[in-house]
């Protein structure tokens, strides 16, 4: 049985030729894993799943360390997966010029149209479309078709997600039209407009028409009009240049993004054949190398952050309201530029930059060469990159918002010189650069994490503008401090070159953690504290200073500006680590501290902010804390229990952004009020929290619509009895909606927390916060979220005592009339009506698990359980871990050939590699240098048996150089392990080792590390 989809109905009834831009997200058929001929008419799917596009069916799976993904993308579910929508011809569409279009799909995507293969698209953040007039003209159904295969992993160096998760279209347009491949590309230069249109003809006769384009501002007033006769050949095409002047036109800028509208016409006779609406912006730009970025005439530092795809738990479908409140949310920290790391975005998310007045580094690969073992730059980049990059290009250039290009990251070749031409072909209205890339070629020079490096700017040539394309590099987990300064690589690094950074107290403060070391598979396991004193090379403090008084440092981007999925392996030794936590704001969108010093030194809108919380119950009275506080204020106060601690300026060096004060840790309330003058501007109260007791929900951003799918997102805050912000909460709320709406997905911005996202029921809190994103089922029908919890210290460290809060928000409509009834057990068993009815507090023995049951109007609701026990959640009184005490494990590396072993004593991880009695068997890491090339020393730690031979020879690939080496072999094979050392040349970016045995027989390999 077909499902047909009706689209005359869709179809407005306009003064044209049939012509209009349908919505083709609705009503696809899905279904995972290879399908033996569903690319067929005749093909039944009648059990396949019925869904919208966006889709992305990576996210909605399960975690797990066994799939393919791995760290590199984020251990998500991959595969092959098929779409499948039929509908009806409409007959206006008849005569017509029609295409089915797709923003993106990831990747290696097939299309058929009535079992006829419409073409093939291998890279999967580019948006493409296909002509589809021949099957509309001969049929009155069409059953298009799309296969995607995202099977090969890794795929990417970071999360893809899987299948087709942006926008698709079907185009309708009249026989002589604008090309819908960048059709209308429109340059501005003080006041005049140049418009450049390509007209396209699929008649068989020369068509004589007028061209007419009309510039109108945001009241609708026409502002300047241009007219030009044409003649076309027979399927033919014509490009047509248009110059008009305005009238001292409005510039579009970050603080005033003004946007126009070109109207194109095109007029036959006396019918006009199409229209076409294009959005622009009026700006004049210009680069200097000594001074950077200047825009309208004013000099403009770019403060940027680099940002993926994917939004946590919505994957890589990103809801546009979602994207919205992302972008709106980096402005609001005063970020004014993101660059498209390292791929181009869905269309809208350049629309909605140029509504809002964000700046943007656009980006179109990772590389021109392989980085991850089956990704574009590994199987496609040759044959297709100029098809894509002209795609691109032609699809982005009339965003007022784009002001650079970038062609590349950490990557290098001579191509570079080919990809630059082609862009300045194709606009030569903006620079061209790369992250790293060290190209001679490009216009702007971008350098990622190098420029970070102490003394960087003393030799910084002044022939070019210079960007700090991913800079800096600094990680912090939010709510977790640590007041010793850490370094990724250690201090001194003779190869980063970091700045030094004293310790904020000579002992450390805190200790709470989320696992003992004993539990950590990898040193690299750590959470890292958001004082802005965990890093590479530099604190994001002394970035910001340097990106304000260099005079040449045009732009920073730091790395980044969310969290996001993937990139679990290289810094943060992988699972249970699922995320790279570098952002400002985490993957569930709460903001980190670090956005707040971002705010105190970007913006202008009075603000202070305390860090850290004031909630230590297992410190002692009279530690001494660092408290810091952010602000833009020109003075600030601190006062505890309402004793001022003094006054402070906020400093313009980086050692002096933050106001901090050391104050003796007691229970109570810190307060920080900022002056301008003598005046109270603004201030900030935190209190110390008690036990854990009450669920707080609020929204953040906008409401529920009234429309069908839309999106909102809720934070369920976890508080005391008395509605103060509990920091250390971690019990699990249990969600339900009532009415017409459902649970999207759940999360909580965890790096570690690998419980499924999608339609989720129920979600620990990460320090006290939770995040549900609730959508709507139809279009106006009322909306409430019923979220409960058994609440308190799950170790028990300060209070015994239990609570069990439920809470109910309006999210459209009306608040549903109900009672709510809990009952509850302590002995396991499960709750019923019957059991004990929950009234107050009460007290509960470690090892004790409490389960309830939530009924609304006597039906139930929401069954609930938490266990509080001294093995359950995070740590108060972590053992501080060894500085370096292992590297990469080889069992979590690529390998063939050889097995996994735990027999023997010693190794660290979980096992080691053994190469038993095949030579020929390798081990592959995957390593990331985010500087310069040069010179790295390769630590293997290995054990070889001595019985067999006294020396072990091995190939050492590293990027595919080749070298061999002589293992010695030692007494107490797979007891006792030693390492050898090694020097080898690592490049930008990927890099690739592998090791292989060229002998059978003794050799295991336990673990690499790049020094």
């Amino acid at each position: 049985m077909k499902y047909f989809i009706t689209l005359g109905i869709l179809l407005m009834t306009i003064n044209l030729s049939a012509q209009e831009r349908i919505s083709f997200n609705a009503n696809w058929k899905f279904k995972l894993n290879e399908q033996k001929g569903a690319q067929e008419i005749s093909y039944n799917d009648n059990d396949w799943r019925l869904l919208n596009v966006p889709h992305d069916w990576s996210i909605e799976g399960e975690y797990s360390q066994e799939n393919p993904m791995g760290g590199q993308c984020g251990y998500l579910p991959s595969g092959i997966g098929w779409y499948r929508k039929t509908i009806k011809v409409p007959e206006e569409w008849k005569g017509q010029v029609v295409s089915i279009a797709f923003d993106g799909v990831f990747m290696n995507s097939t299309v058929w149209a009535n079992g006829k293969k419409l073409g093939h698209r291998p890279y999967g953040w580019i948006s493409f479309n296909y002509d589809i007039s021949e099957e509309v003209e001969k049929s009155n159904e069409i059953t298009f078709v799309v296969r995607v295969d995202n099977d090969l992993q890794p795929s990417a160096r970071w999360y893809t997600g899987s299948g087709i998760y942006a926008n698709t279209w079907i185009d309708v347009k009249a026989a002589v039209h604008v090309s819908d491949n960048g059709g209308v590309f429109i340059k501005t230069k003080g006041d005049e407009v140049t418009i450049q249109t390509v007209i396209e003809s699929v008649l068989a006769k020369t068509t004589k028409g007028t061209l007419t384009t009309k510039l109108i501002d945001k009241e609708g007033n026409i502002v300047a009009k241009a007219n030009q006769k044409f003649s076309i050949a027979s399927k033919n095409s014509k490009e047509i240049t248009q110059v008009v002047k305005m009238n001292s036109p409005q510039k579009w800028s970050v603080e005033s993004p003004y946007l126009y509208t070109a109207l194109t016409e095109i007029k036959i006779g006396k019918k006009i054949h199409q229209q076409e609406k294009t959005r622009f912006g009026v700006r004049d730009i210009e680069w200097i190398p000594a001074s950077g970025m200047w825009i309208n005439g004013k000099n403009v530092k770019l403060q940027g952050v680099c940002n993926h795809q994917d939004a946590g738990a919505l994957g890589a479908a990103v809801p546009d309201k979602i994207m919205r409140f992302r972008i709106a949310q980096l402005k609001k920290m005063g970020c004014n530029a993101i660059r498209t790391a390292h791929n181009p975005q869905t269309p809208q998310f350049y629309d909605m930059c140029d509504e809002m007045g964000m700046l943007v580094m656009d980006e179109i690969f990772d590389g021109w060469h392989k980085k991850a073992a089956n990704d574009y730059g590994a199987h496609a980049f040759e044959e297709w990159w100029k098809k894509d990059l002209t795609d691109w290009i032609k699809r982005d250039r009339n965003h007022p918002s784009i002001v650079i290009y970038s062609v590349g990251n950490e990557t290098k070749g001579e191509i570079g010189k080919e990809l630059v031409e082609r862009c300045h072909e194709l606009d030569n209205t903006r620079p061209v650069t790369s992250g790293h890339s060290q190209s001679e070629y490009m216009d702007v020079f971008g350098v990622n994490g190098s420029s970070e490096k102490m003394g960087w700017f003393d030799n910084l040539e002044q022939d070019r503008v210079f960007i700090g394309t991913e800079n800096t590099h600094t990680w912090q987990v939010r709510g977790y401090y640590r007041t010793k300064t850490w370094y990724r690589d250690g201090y001194p690094s003779k190869r980063q070159k970091p700045y030094y950074y004293p310790d904020l107290t000579e002992e450390e403060v805190f200790t709470f953690d989320w696992t003992n070391s004993s539990n950590k598979e990898s040193y690299k396991q750590i959470f890292n504290s958001s004082y802005d004193n965990a890093m590479v090379r530099l604190t994001s403090r002394q970035n910001i200073e340097q990106l304000r008084d260099i005079p040449n440092y045009a732009g920073s981007f730091r790395w980044t500006g969310h969290d996001y999925i993937g990139e679990a392996s290289y810094v943060h030794g992988g699972w249970p680590f699922k995320s790279f936590m570098g952002g400002a704001i985490d993957m569930a969108n709460f903001e980190k501290d670090l956005y707040y010093l971002y705010q105190s030194q970007w913006t202008t809108t009075p603000m202070v902010h305390i860090l850290p919380h004031w909630t230590h119950p297992t410190l002692e009275e009279g530690t001494e804390i660092p408290v810091w506080v952010y602000s833009n204020c020109d003075e600030v106060e601190l006062f505890l229990d309402d004793k001022s601690l003094g006054k402070q300026k906020p400093g313009k060096s980086w050692d002096k952004m933050q106001c901090q004060w050391l104050v003796g840790w007691k229970a109570g309330t810190l307060k920080a009020v900022g002056y301008k003058g003598d005046k109270i501007i603004c201030e900030q109260i935190i209190r110390t929290a008690n036990n854990p007791s009450k669920l707080k929900l609020s929204i953040d951003g906008e409401k529920l619509a009234k429309t069908t799918n839309d999106i909102v997102q809720v934070r369920v805050t976890t508080t005391d009895d008395k509605g103060e912000f509990y920091p250390y909460g971690e019990n699990r709320s249990f969600f339900k909606v009532l009415g017409s709406g459902k649970v999207r997905a759940l999360d909580n911005g965890s790096p570690i927390d690998i419980e499924k996202h999608f339609e989720a029921t129920d979600r620990i809190a990460f320090y006290g916060l939770t995040r549900a994103y609730i959508e709507s089922t139809d279009d106006n029908g009322a909306i409430s979220l019923l979220v409960g919890g058994i609440l308190g210290e799950k170790r028990q460290v300060s209070s015994k005592s239990v609570s069990i809060d439920v809470q109910q928000l309006v999210l459209r409509g009306n608040m549903p009339k109900g009672k709510v009834a809990i009952f509850y057990t302590v002995d396991g068993s499960t709750p019923t009506t019957s059991s004990k009815k929950y009234r107050s507090a009460f007290d509960v023995e470690i090892g004790t698990s409490v389960k309830a049951l939530v009924t609304l109007n006597g039906t139930n609701a929401l069954i609930m359980h938490e266990k509080f026990s001294s093995e359950e959640g995070f740590v108060w009184d972590a053992v501080a871990m060894a500085a370096n005490p292992g590297g990469d494990q080889a069992e979590d590396a690529r390998f063939d050939g050889v097995t996994i072993a735990s027999k023997g004593a010693n190794f660290n991880g979980k096992g080691y590699i053994d190469f038993g009695r095949n030579s020929g068997g390798y081990v592959e890491w995957y390593q990331e240098n985010d500087g310069s090339e040069g010179e790295f020393t390769l630590q293997i730690r290995y054990s070889a048996g001595i019985d067999v031979r006294k020396e072990h020879k091995v190939k050492l690939t590293v990027n595919g150089k080749e070298q061999e080496l002589v293992l010695p072999a030692n007494k107490g094979f797979r007891k006792t392990w030693q390492v050898i050392d090694v020097p080898v040349i690592m490049g930008t970016g990927a890099n690739t080792i592998r090791i292989t045995a060229l002998q059978s027989n003794g050799l295991c390999i336990d673990e690499l590390k790049a020094i």
